[in-house]
């Protein structure tokens, strides 16, 4: 009489992940920050997406206590992309980010809180930099640990919502009308570093 052997199964049993304390390095190819916001051209309503391909930093984490993890993410301001190089350009200047005076939008992690720690979701605080205007803002986020037979990558999405005028970007035009919140969405992998 033979024994039947276990199917395999897609589940990954707690013995697979790979202890995830200490540093991981962001993946600058394979991450980045992309925006939603609504705009208004003439009494139009459209909505403007776009992305900053340029995201670096390093994230040290310890998944057995998340409080004492932290983050620190540069992004390079010019290397915003939103399909349309007219507006882009506008973008860079003076008007928005101002990339020539402030290259650099930061954030650094205060605090991270387990808001659902079963499911991998957390709230990150921190102190997000834009254009020299340093505020407080919270995102939430959901991590997905490495796995030794997979990538080794650890992967994080963050979401949240800004005001832009809160960061000095305060354009405004009596044709074209910017809603002043927008959607922030960080895709992030990273790597030991």
């Amino acid at each position: 009489m033979s024994v039947a052997q276990p199917l395999p199964t897609t589940e990954h049993p707690v013995s697979d992940r790979l202890v995830t304390r200490g540093a991981w390095q962001i993946d600058p190819l394979t991450s980045r920050v992309e925006f939603t916001v609504r705009k208004r051209w003439f009494v139009v309503p459209l909505r403007v997406t776009g992305r900053f391909s340029d995201v670096q930093g390093v994230i040290t984490l310890d998944e057995h206590d998340p409080s004492s993890s932290e983050a620190s993410i540069t992004i390079g301001a010019s290397s915003i992309d939103t399909g349309n190089a007219r507006r882009d350009t506008h973008l860079r200047q003076e008007d928005f980010f101002h990339v020539d005076t402030h290259p650099a939008i930061t954030f650094r992690s205060r605090r991270v809180d387990s808001s659902d720690r079963t499911a991998s979701r957390y709230t990150v605080g921190g102190d997000l930099t834009v254009r020299g205007v340093t505020r407080e803002v919270t995102l939430d986020a959901h991590y997905t640990a490495p796995r030794v037979t997979g990538d080794n990558r650890l992967k994080l999405a963050l979401t949240t919502t800004l005001n832009r005028r809160d960061f000095g970007l305060v354009w405004t035009h009596l044709l074209v009308g910017v809603a002043d919140e927008l959607t922030v969405n960080l895709v992030i992998e990273a790597t030991r570093a």
